[in-house]
């Protein structure tokens, strides 16, 4: 929205200077970190040293802002004002008639998705690509040892990714594939495998990505194989097999031994990488009887997927780091403390803490974040 008319913005100017809370940028922080909504403006509101200054900088913040879960802020904040002022006061009559007047106008607003600026969206997106450093540290080394490993060798590499339900198993493949040179830019294939219980059903699936063609549930897996290996000449090639947990017993196993292993005994590449990702959610497919190769260095690797550390709660001290480095470079309010941060994710579940991360910056972890993140 390109400002307000000039008279309604003449009397939010007017009602604004009257209440309490716009005495000092800090008064004012203080009556925003008391209500949900209006948290994330912590983060925006500007600095001055008297009320008239602190409406001045900050008046066109509130018309152009809106959050994605609670809508255009300045009606979000003139309800908030009005709410604490008592009915019998003056002020309460003249915040209702504004409150009305800009609930008038909302309507005619273009939605948040349809009006988000160029330098949000790349500020949201600097969020997400940080948001990806948080902990996670002893799974990428496990994965860079084990890609280290075959570097002089047929480049091959399988992982299972397991943890409790919401401990970020999907953002770990993300920053995985994000940040390590050996996977960047490479090509990912990603299917969901639940409720499969025969690997000829992964074969079709796999093939639907290399051949355009009614004819996929025909085609041998060895041509497909061939698709396979064209691919791996020119790009290094990421299986993610999802949702293995809701797999029917035995499938797994048919996975590696039907799917995986054929294409270890044809590859003949040594220039890019083949690897696959099985992840798990619910943390249950290592109490199972697949395969695994628990070490980098046993003989069954890469044959058998490694056996990565489970995904697990954020430590205290990787949140205090993570944020100081975040506040430094002013993508999160500086009044946020690892110590909130973890009492309100459950003692550090991750997808818990993206979403408070979110929350304190005006984003959204089930928006835009969410799907930026495991695309």
């Amino acid at each position: 929205m390109e400002g307000l008319p000039d008279e309604l913005y003449v009397l939010c100017r007017e009602v604004l200077l009257d209440c309490d809370q716009f005495e000092s940028h800090q008064r004012l922080r203080s009556f925003c970190r008391g209500h949900t909504a209006l948290r994330p403006l912590n983060f925006k509101l500007e600095q001055a040293s008297n009320c008239e200054a602190l409406i001045e900088l900050n008046l066109p913040i509130l018309i152009e802002y809106e959050d994605i879960k609670h809508g255009w802020i300045l009606p979000v904040l003139v309800k908030a004002l009005r709410d604490v002022c008592p009915s019998e006061d003056l002020r309460w009559s003249q915040l209702d008639c504004l409150y009305i007047k800009l609930q008038e106008i909302g309507g005619r607003r273009q939605p948040l998705l349809a009006t988000t600026s160029q330098s949000e969206q790349e500020s949201e997106q600097k969020l997400f690509k940080t948001i990806l450093r948080i902990d996670f540290d002893e799974q990428e080394k496990s994965v860079k040892q084990a890609l280290n490993k075959q570097s002089l060798h047929k480049r091959i590499a399988a992982f299972l990714v397991h943890g409790e339900e919401n401990f970020g198993q999907v953002t770990l493949v993300t920053r995985l594939l994000s940040q390590l040179r050996e996977l960047q830019n490479g090509r990912q294939i990603k299917i969901p495998v639940d409720g499969m219980g025969d690997v000829s059903n992964l074969w079709n699936e796999v093939a639907k990505h290399f051949i355009n063609s009614n004819q996929i549930s025909l085609l041998p897996p060895e041509q497909i194989i061939e698709k396979i290996f064209e691919c791996l000449q020119t790009q290094h090639l990421i299986f993610i097999f999802t949702e293995v947990h809701r797999t029917y017993i035995g499938f797994l196993s048919e996975l590696i031994q039907e799917f995986w292993q054929p294409l270890l005994e044809r590859a003949n590449h040594k220039e890019t990488y083949l690897v696959m990702f099985l992840v798990d959610n619910k943390g249950a497919v290592c109490k199972s009887d697949i395969p695994l190769a628990w070490d980098v260095n046993q003989s069954e690797y890469p044959a058998f997927p490694l056996y990565l550390p489970p995904a697990s709660r954020f430590p205290l001290d990787k949140l205090a780091q993570w944020l100081g480095m975040a506040v430094a470079t002013e993508l999160v309010p500086e009044d946020i403390s690892a110590e909130t941060l973890l009492r309100e994710s459950q003692g550090g579940v991750p997808e818990l803490v993206y979403q408070k991360i979110c929350y304190y910056c005006g984003s959204s972890w089930e928006g835009r974040l969410a799907k930026w993140l495991i695309q």
